[in-house]
């Protein structure tokens, strides 16, 4: 049997970032240690993995900086989908991980916004049959709610994702309520792990990307 191809699509959480109480600069989880890594772990030589996590990425949104040589519209999901997925072809699943940088203060979002903006990104990964001239199909999509954010010990944290507990804590039912209604498969990264429990407030422990890679491992082989 033919292995399948997973591309996983995210943020600083598949990134793998450490989270610390002083907020900045981290350091990254090890390949093995990352969500990603122990799904792919628990899939098993039937699967191929490919992960692409950049931190600072949000759904459909630029960032309002650049970050060194990256521009802010290079965080925009939904912008650089289409040559992520083009760069892996052919893939069967795509996975988005997305939707925790939509929480920021700035961004104005509750968390149905937030869910259709996951969607809205689904939505450009089923428009992506054909590469660059070449004629692969369009992934099937899982998307993935993240793990409810918690308070935040570094007031630069605090003051970015202020009121974004509350949101991050409505954002599973939120999508799955618009993953269904869509017709696109959804897990709750929230109900698997809880909120985040990272030093700061923000990411996820080691032990959660453990839990939730072999959560969504079992997802992905229900599909």
């Amino acid at each position: 049997m033919a292995q399948k191809k997973i591309l996983v699509y995210g943020d600083s959480n598949t990134w793998g970032w450490i989270g610390v109480e002083e907020a900045f600069p981290s350091t990254r989880c090890a390949d093995g240690e990352r969500w990603a890594g122990v799904m792919a772990a628990e899939l098993g030589s039937g699967y191929q993995v490919a992960v692409d996590g950049l931190t600072v990425r949000a759904t459909n949104l630029d960032d309002s900086m650049d970050w060194n040589a990256i521009k802010a519209d290079m965080f925009n999901g939904a912008k650089t989908l289409p040559a992520a997925i083009a760069r892996e072809m052919p893939v069967d699943l795509l996975i988005i991980a997305l939707g925790t940088n939509d929480l920021k203060a700035e961004t104005n979002r509750s968390a149905e916004d937030i869910a259709e903006a996951i969607i809205e990104v689904a939505r450009v990964a089923q428009g992506c049959a054909g590469g660059v001239a070449y004629h692969y199909g369009a992934p099937e999509v899982l998307v993935v709610s993240p793990a409810p954010v918690d308070d935040m010990p570094h007031p630069d944290f605090a003051a970015m994702f202020e009121g974004g507990k509350a949101k991050s804590e409505a954002l599973g039912a939120a999508l799955k309520a618009a993953a269904d209604k869509a017709g696109i498969a959804s897990f709750d990264a929230g109900a698997a792990v809880g909120n985040a429990q990272g030093a700061d407030g923000l990411h996820m422990s080691r032990d959660q990307h453990a839990q939730l890679g072999k959560a969504i491992a079992e997802a992905v082989r229900n599909l």
